[in-house]
């Protein structure tokens, strides 16, 4: 009796890649919306500035301007890989006050109003589910 077997690791592997990087975008593009929501306003600049990538990709927004005033940004570069090429999503953003609305100002008095904490905190069940759904793609 002659057998014969044909390996398929390499397409699964390649599925299961796939599923993963399109759970990390839609996983992104919420959470940055949950963020962009809870983020205190004043000219629109932070709310319009908060973006996710994937590591080692350009970021999903690259300009940004405040809805009210002169404000206006943009992103350069890619996101930092993980370590052991593992991929991940990263949400946030590059205004230069962001760290003290979402940390506080001690020395300044000023009170933290997070916004990107909460976004991801709040919606852990949420994050499980679109990725759960995107692997049973796969």
């Amino acid at each position: 009796m002659d057998a014969s077997f044909t390996s398929h690791v390499d397409e699964c592997k390649k599925k299961v890649q796939e599923a993963v990087e399109r759970g990390l975008r839609k996983v992104g593009a919420t959470i940055a919306g949950y963020a962009a929501d809870l983020a205190p306003y004043d000219t629109g600049l932070l709310r319009n500035s908060i973006t996710f990538a994937i590591s080692g990709e350009a970021p999903e927004k690259t300009e940004y301007k405040a809805e009210h005033g002169t404000g206006k940004g943009f992103y350069r570069g890619t996101a930092d890989q993980e370590p052991d090429n593992q991929k991940a999503v990263l949400i946030g953003t590059n205004v230069q006050y962001a760290p003290y609305q979402e940390l506080g100002a001690p020395n300044a008095h000023v009170p933290p109003s997070p916004f990107l904490r909460p976004a991801v905190e709040n919606h852990r069940a949420e994050i499980n589910k679109i990725m759960e759904e995107e692997l049973k793609k796969a």
